[in-house]
């Protein structure tokens, strides 16, 4: 987590560890800054605002802040009118420009040094000729100016680093080392003594902690995910498409967006596009078009280079009536080109991050991106688009799917938007088991989910585990593994660290979020339980052979929790008028199974989940309670053996471990929470009680395995775990017995 402003006061961005990892590192800008800031004036630092991912990003952050009734100023060397996103130029933001007198090269050479000797007069300029006096200070892209900042400023220094600037520069002669080595050093140093240090990326943050020698020592290097205004996005927006951009005759069009540099690679569109039409057969050859879109700088020599060098590829390749170029497209041109072609070609090898595949992505439109860099933790393979190999033929294979199956791209764009759909979600007891399984399952849909566990504890069903010997937890999950892996799959993770036996630590957590998320909260699954150590405790014994404690033991957080966890979520779902509530219980609530106290507590989960969707259904809350099978979770896994001592009933032990054995995975009941949120219709399934195996059947999904699971209502899996296992195979798995009938029969009324 972010260090107090205490500890930062303390350490001045200089000692600690080499800590990178953040649970809670994917949130919007404004998150890091109210971290560290009291009275709210903030200060960003920013080279050139014109058009581009780095200054969307500014902008956005900006934005967010001043809507939270920070006093924000945006200050810049260069700020072109005609060349700057709107919220710049028409008054939203505050912008101060100073220091565009001092030339951008000499000669052309020495481009980093005139612009560090730009961001320096930057620097100097709001220190002493601004009257703007700032808490935070955010520097991005050019880290120079921190040094200064830090020592003739009270405020908290941040830095936003893109990719290190070293990098981007060629050694091409002996003299270009020499003239890279003090800038290189410098700019080691100037990064390493911000208070706060961002990354854009995964990808960025490796090579930050390969390239800066300095970064070893800082413990406040964060990624920090750029955002994307959703309303700019809007198909309120659109703006017509001209026909010297897309003919009429043009049935499907690529669309290339990157600013027009080598770096973006644009060649590789244009070559995929050669290719692809070669490929295709004379129906569809004269049907296809790309467009190549992007900012475009007139002063830029860089830009005007590359943009020639484009022009006389296509007329070389003879594509010049099939390729169009549109520079520095209007918001609303950008828009419309994103939202109506048939996939967006990204093209950059290595690319520090990438906001344009998110925004295609929102769009409901499909990806095809190189396989390296940040689209790799941005773009879903097969399911919101396709990562390949920085070749052409690569590209024009996988673009040739979306022309001859007019499907796939609403297939394609259908779960990007649902990757991107905000949802909010509380999984409580998640940091292995089935809490684990459904915050994966959660995160890999998109959701930002809060997931939660007690204070580090490991308990085995059978056996106590020595804490001090790391051999024998090192292979068991945790709470930061589980949120490392949510965020790998796509979603948010936040970790939460909450003892579910104190009332406290629980209300704290729903104040927390609501807080964080502006009062929303969508999906809560009550599975905290901590009473696996007394059940196996008490394995074959009778209630009176227990202590009375172990009533407690089991029901505390497994019945008790999920009351008040559901009434402070409640509270935050009926304002909205939406929202699912999910308890995890057990077929022990049914018949008897354990011993007295578990299958009371089950029981009484079911019947809070009735009553509670009675009360809640007209506020459009769902409540429903979902019985999983024999799930293969790590500590049944790890001790097979042990649980097989549990036989109850007619089960022997061998019968017990192969339930297990053939069981479902913790993903299996995630899947069934993904399902049931997904659902417009979920209220209409308010109030019951669900086998995860019937909720499987009812969507139609599977295991993680691809296996089918059969429920324990299921007539084959009865018999397969009953004398006549012999004839299971012949029964069909559809035939299962009704759930009335079951409830009947271990009815005692």
């Amino acid at each position: 987590m972010l260090p107090t402003k205490r500890e930062l006061g303390k350490r001045g961005g200089r000692a600690g560890s080499n800590r990178t990892d953040d649970t809670d590192a994917v949130m919007n800008p404004q998150r890091y800054l109210l971290a560290m800031c009291e009275k709210g004036r903030i200060a960003f630092l920013h080279p050139d605002l014109g058009i581009g991912g780095a200054e969307r990003l500014v902008v956005d952050a900006a934005l967010s802040l001043k809507k939270s009734g920070y006093d924000v100023c945006v200050f810049t060397s260069h700020h072109d009118l005609q060349h700057c996103f709107p919220e710049t130029a028409n008054g939203t933001l505050s912008v101060v420009v100073s220091g565009d007198f001092i030339p951008r090269s000499i000669f052309g050479k020495c481009n980093a040094v005139c612009a560090y000797l730009r961001m320096i007069w930057l620097g100097l300029f709001v220190l002493l000729f601004s009257k703007f006096r700032f808490d935070v200070a955010f520097v991005d892209q050019i880290s120079v100016v921190v040094p200064l900042l830090r020592l003739f400023s009270r405020g908290k220094i941040i830095f936003y680093c893109h990719f290190p600037d070293q990098l981007l520069s060629e050694r091409s002669s002996v003299v270009k080392s020499f003239y890279r080595f003090p800038i290189d050093q410098l700019e080691d140093y100037s990064t390493s003594i911000a208070h706060c240090i961002l990354v854009n990326s995964k990808f960025t943050q490796e090579v930050c902690l390969k390239t800066f020698k300095l970064f070893e020592r800082h413990s406040c290097v964060h990624v920090l995910y750029p955002s994307f205004n959703a309303s700019l996005l809007s198909v309120e927006k659109l703006s017509p498409i001209s026909e010297t951009v897309v003919p009429r005759n043009r049935k499907y069009y690529f669309l290339s967006l990157n600013r027009f540099e080598p770096k973006k690679n644009v060649e590789l569109a244009i070559y995929a596009f050669l290719n692809l039409r070669e490929t295709l057969t004379e129906e569809y050859r004269d049907a296809v078009q790309l467009v190549v879109a992007g900012g475009y700088d007139p002063q830029l020599k860089i830009n005007l280079d590359y943009f020639a060098h484009l022009l006389k590829l296509c007329k070389r390749l003879n594509l010049n009536n099939f390729v169009s170029f549109v520079e520095s497209p209007t918001e609303e041109l950008k828009i419309s080109l994103i939202s109506n072609c048939t996939a967006l070609l990204y093209t950059p090898s290595n690319e520090h991050f990438g906001i344009v595949p998110l925004e295609a992505m929102y769009c409901q439109v499909p990806v095809i991106a190189c396989n390296s860099g940040g689209p790799m933790e941005t773009v879903l393979h097969e399911k919101t688009g396709y990562l390949v190999p920085s070749d052409p033929q690569a590209f024009a294979d996988v673009m040739i799917k979306f022309v001859e199956d007019a499907t796939l791209k609403t297939k394609f764009g259908q779960a990007g938007l649902e990757m991107l759909s905000g949802r909010v979600a509380l999984v409580t007891g998640a940091s292995r088991g089935i809490g684990r399984g459904v915050a994966l399952q959660l995160g890999e849909a998109g959701a930002t989910v809060y997931i939660t566990s007690n204070e580090f504890q490991v308990l085995f069903c059978c056996r106590p585990v020595d804490k001090s010997d790391s051999s024998e937890i090192a292979d068991l999950p945790t709470l930061e593994k589980t949120a490392e892996e949510v965020n790998g799959r796509g979603g948010k993770a936040i970790a939460v660290y909450c003892d579910h036996s104190k009332d406290e630590e629980i209300k704290a957590l729903f104040q927390r979020i609501e807080e964080e998320q502006n009062g929303q909260l969508d999906i809560l699954v009550n599975n905290a339980y901590a009473g696996i150590k007394a059940i196996a405790n008490c394995i074959g014994k009778k209630f009176w052979e227990c202590e009375p404690e172990i009533w407690d033991d089991i029901n505390n957080t497994g019945l008790r929790n999920h009351y008040i966890c559901s009434v402070y979520a409640a509270r935050l779902m009926v304002p909205r008028k939406s929202g699912l509530i999910v308890t995890i219980s057990s077929v022990g609530g049914l018949r008897y199974l354990f011993n007295v106290p578990y299958g009371v507590g089950k029981a009484a989960c079911d019947r809070m989940a009735v009553d509670c969707a009675e009360e809640l259904k007209a506020k459009n809350v769902a409540y429903v309670s979902i019985w999983p099978g024999a799930v293969q979770t790590e500590l049944i896994l790890n001790n097979l053996d042990a649980v097989s001592e549990m036989a109850v009933g007619s089960f022997d032990k061998e019968t017990v471990k192969n339930i297990f054995i053939n069981g479902e995975s913790t993903e299996y009941v995630g899947k069934a929470v993904v399902h049931l949120a997904a659902d417009k219709d979920v209220i209409k399934r308010t109030g019951r009680v669900y086998f995860t195996a019937d909720i499987g059947r009812e969507y139609g999904f599977v295991d993680v395995n691809n296996r089918s699971i059969n429920s324990i209502r299921s007539l084959k899996h009865i018999l397969s775990m009953s004398n006549y296992r012999k004839m299971a195979w012949a029964v069909p798995a559809w035939i299962r017995i009704p759930g009335w009938l079951m409830t009947a029969a271990c009815s005692k009324l």
